[in-house]
């Protein structure tokens, strides 16, 4: 169905307004922010949030001029749902980051709908240490975790995050809508921009539909419905390519474990992989957009949003291209068959070891709970500073 091309991808919705804007404009805004959190929640997509305070407009009613509490509120809203189709192997649909003292600066009016959504088996907060204090860290956190970023209002940090998802080739929305009204803030510079060069900020298919499929969602003269917007916005998300898992396995026919890890990958991960909302890669199987198959390879794993390493037969080119990604601090699920004698200690990096002669529902299940666990994880060089 339709809806599914949206199932396991995180929405990441930033920006902000001034102090001069037009409070109709910013009750407008934070509806529209509403709406697009439920629907993508009731159709399998999550969310990328930060955790802190609420900055609010110095007039009668008091209106946030951030988003975040508001996608909160839509969480709220589900989280006694059942049905919800996020797929459990993504860990859960909503990421919150925040630093540690971000904590403490919740309003007081927050803190009950902050401990509901807390109670509950829907959000992972992902806390920054104390000793790192600096928003560009924060954003870097967040961009690994966001599959689509939406921007509304907003300055310095939104172009910072622009760059953070144009640099892993995710794709980046900015909404016209004014904020302001005196000056254009950010996402309203990245609109114009948009128009433009489509491509730097998405590949929407068929490109030559583009730039009208984007002047759908202008808000700059129009007073348009929440819900007119709201199906403009998801027929626009569902043009949008699928993001990458991209396998790095044992591929030599000849080799002895050849045909269990052929059947681990063809009867479990395959299955899991297209369920959690990805398109996989695999080189030699997959084709090839490169003449030299080293630049595809290393091009795929760098823009890629998920890397499944299979260390069976333990091969040196499986070993560095796992390197390259662990640099990178790329999302990653490591596996091998149960027995591989990995070449460092197991519990440095977490690995999946799977039996060959189990039945298939059995596999399935067992690595799902795996990458429930391990999915989002912080990057391994966070752990050195």
């Amino acid at each position: 169905m339709k809806h599914r091309l949206l199932t396991g991808k995180r929405l990441h919705i930033a920006g902000s307004s001034t102090d001069n804007v037009d409070p109709e404009k910013l009750k407008y805004a934070h509806s529209l922010v509403k709406q697009i959190a439920e629907t993508t929640l009731s159709i399998g997509g999550g969310l990328v949030v930060t955790i802190g305070s609420e900055p609010l407009l110095n007039n009668k009613e008091k209106l946030p001029k951030i988003f975040d509490w508001t996608l909160l509120e839509a969480l709220d809203e589900f989280q006694d749902s059942s049905n919800l189709e996020w797929p459990v192997a993504q860990g859960a649909p909503v990421v919150a980051v925040g630093f540690q003292k971000s904590l403490g600066k919740i309003p007081p009016n927050r803190q009950s709908l902050w401990k509901r959504v807390t109670d509950g088996c829907k959000l992972d907060l992902r806390i920054i240490p104390r000793e790192v204090s600096v928003g560009g860290v924060l954003r870097g956190e967040q961009s690994r975790f966001g599959d689509i970023l939406v921007t509304l209002g907003g300055g310095p940090g939104t172009y910072h995050l622009k760059e953070l998802y144009q640099t892993n080739r995710k794709p980046i929305i900015p909404l016209d809508l004014s904020l302001d009204k005196k000056k254009s803030l950010a996402s309203e510079v990245l609109s114009s921009k948009a128009y433009v060069n489509p491509k730097e900020f998405f590949n929407y298919k068929p490109s030559r539909n583009a730039i009208t499929a984007y002047s759908r969602l202008s808000l700059k003269n129009s007073s348009r419905s929440v819900n007119e917007f709201e199906q403009n916005f998801f027929d626009f998300l569902f043009h949008l390519p699928k993001p990458c898992a991209f396998y790095v396995r044992l591929l030599n026919e000849k080799m002895p474990e050849f045909n269990d890890v052929e059947s681990f990958f063809r009867d479990v991960v395959d299955r899991i992989v297209t369920d959690s909302g990805y398109e996989r890669f695999e080189m030699g199987t997959d084709t090839s957009e490169e003449a030299f198959l080293n630049v595809e390879l290393f091009k795929k794993l760098h823009f890629s949003s998920l890397v499944i390493v299979d260390l069976t037969g333990v091969r040196p080119n499986c070993c560095l291209e796992l390197g390259y990604v662990l640099a990178l601090g790329k999302r990653i699920i490591l596996t091998a068959k149960e027995g591989t004698n990995l070449p460092w200690d197991v519990e440095t990096i977490n690995c999946h070891f799977w039996l060959p002669n189990e039945k298939k529902e059995d596999r399935t299940k067992k690595l799902k709970a795996f990458m429930e666990k391990n999915m989002i994880r912080g990057p391994l060089k966070n752990t050195f500073g």
